[in-house]
């Protein structure tokens, strides 16, 4: 069974609130997954562009590692904005 069948199936007709509960439970993986993915790659970057099969600019491949970095950052953000409890984030570092 796919993810899609198997979420839909489970959660289809939960409440919005339980809908972003699971949302946010179930994209931290992947997200966290890009994270350390493109970290490793970074980390490792300058040592595999001398690897390159020809074609493949080592510029390009250096801003495909960063635009991977990029993006894991800005889908944690968004999901933490639409996620996490403000209250509860509040409590932990002080009202703002």
């Amino acid at each position: 069974m796919s993810i899609y069948d198997e979420l839909k199936k489970h959660y289809g007709t939960a409440s919005a609130e339980q809908k972003l509960a699971v949302l946010r439970r179930e994209l931290l993986r992947p997200i966290v997954t890009v994270q350390t993915s493109s970290k490793l790659l970074q980390d490792v970057g300058d040592e595999i562009l001398g690897c390159l099969p020809e074609g493949i600019d080592p510029q390009e491949f250096k801003n495909t590692i960063q635009w991977l970095s990029d993006a894991a950052r800005d889908l944690q953000d968004i999901l933490d904005s639409l996620t996490l409890d403000r209250s509860k984030v509040q409590e932990q570092h002080g009202a703002e």
